[in-house]
């Protein structure tokens, strides 16, 4: 078949690369230039910012075997067993609250591993899908589908992935020109909620502190990473990401940048150090959709009609984290090289 994704999150990156060595032709429709959504780093003179998702974790033996890939192609390795922890009133060297799990970091940033999955699928960066048009199945033109391009382009395509955040896949199901069974599932999407937050990396002359993280539990703060402490990074001077919670991400939306980008750095040199209110270098992104408050418990969604298939992946299905994310697109991905084993050309 030839399958046509459209986003170039982690679940829908991981799902194309089973799909394309299970012989069907994958295509990747991304809307912004980089890969991997979350999965998102920043380089800035040779320091790479992991400005999304900070590190991974694994607990499911799929997800440590994809992990294991990784270590083999010398893309990640290990970062950290323990990160300190502001309760909101008090800075402790160590979170008590969370086990000493092994967290993993990439010595080019965690947007490598995208870029790796991305080799077996043909990627469109910076073209945004508008719709979906469902030919049908007595057509006369060879494809189920067309996804309609807002460059005015069409990608034509026997089935469809769904790998955005749901208010943008729900988007593309909402235009769809056809009145197809997809506007079925638009009501398993259309209440997911997401947490957003502002990303600031920030750059320092000062010598890089002991803790590789500090996990926060106060209204400003989620998480400050020191990026100079991950493989790859080590040098002069101090690297960090400071990341906004959810209720400053929301209350600040549509905020002045340098506004923000000062309450960030106070609220950071209060936890962990006065140095921190004093960067040489920022850059400050926001995160529209960071985390799904409320997943769907599913790991896919698929619409059932054999002859146009369509489905849905992502970190809202199942829940939040990388793990989830790549269960999603695997499982996915698996269950869809059974159901079409034979590959329609």
């Amino acid at each position: 078949m030839i399958i046509g994704i459209i986003g170039s999150s982690l679940a829908g990156l991981v799902a194309g690369k089973k799909l394309a060595q299970a012989g069907h032709d994958v295509t990747i429709i991304e809307k912004s230039r980089n890969l991997g959504g979350k999965l998102a780093s920043f380089n800035h003179r040779s320091t790479f910012f992991d400005y999304g998702i900070s590190s991974i974790i694994s607990s499911d033996s799929s997800f440590e075997a994809f992990m294991n890939e990784l270590k083999e192609q010398e893309i990640i390795s290990e970062w950290s067993r323990d990160f300190a922890f502001y309760d909101g009133t008090q800075f402790h060297d160590v979170n008590p609250n969370r086990p000493q799990n092994l967290y993993h970091s990439a010595k080019n940033g965690l947007n490598s591993i995208a870029q790796y999955l991305s080799r077996w699928v043909d990627v469109m960066p910076n073209v945004k899908a508008g719709g979906l048009t469902h030919i049908g199945a007595d057509r006369s033109k060879k494809r189920s589908w067309m996804i309609n391009l807002t460059d005015t382009n069409v990608f034509e395509c026997d089935a469809v992935v769904l790998a955005a955040p749901a208010p943008e896949a729900y988007g593309v199901l909402q235009i769809s020109q056809d009145e197809t069974p997809s506007r079925r599932i638009i009501r398993h999407i259309d209440e997911i909620n997401y947490d957003p937050c502002f990303s600031l990396m920030t750059t320092y002359d000062d010598a890089s502190p002991e803790w590789k993280g500090v996990e926060c539990d106060e209204a400003t703060l989620a998480w400050i990473g020191n990026e100079s402490s991950k493989v790859g990074n080590e040098g002069e001077g101090t690297s960090l990401v400071i990341r906004s919670s959810a209720l400053f991400g929301r209350q600040h939306q549509g905020a002045n940048q340098d506004e923000v980008i000062q309450t960030l750095l106070r609220k950071a040199a209060d936890v962990a150090g006065s140095w921190i209110a004093h960067p040489k270098w920022t850059n400050l992104h926001y995160w529209k959709y960071f985390e799904a408050r409320n997943p769907i418990e599913d790991y896919f969604l698929e619409m059932e009609m054999n002859e146009a298939p369509l489905a849905l992946v992502g970190d809202y299905l199942m829940g939040s984290s990388v793990q989830d994310a790549y269960l999603s697109g695997h499982n996915f991905a698996e269950y869809w090289v059974n159901k079409f084993s034979k590959v329609n050309v």
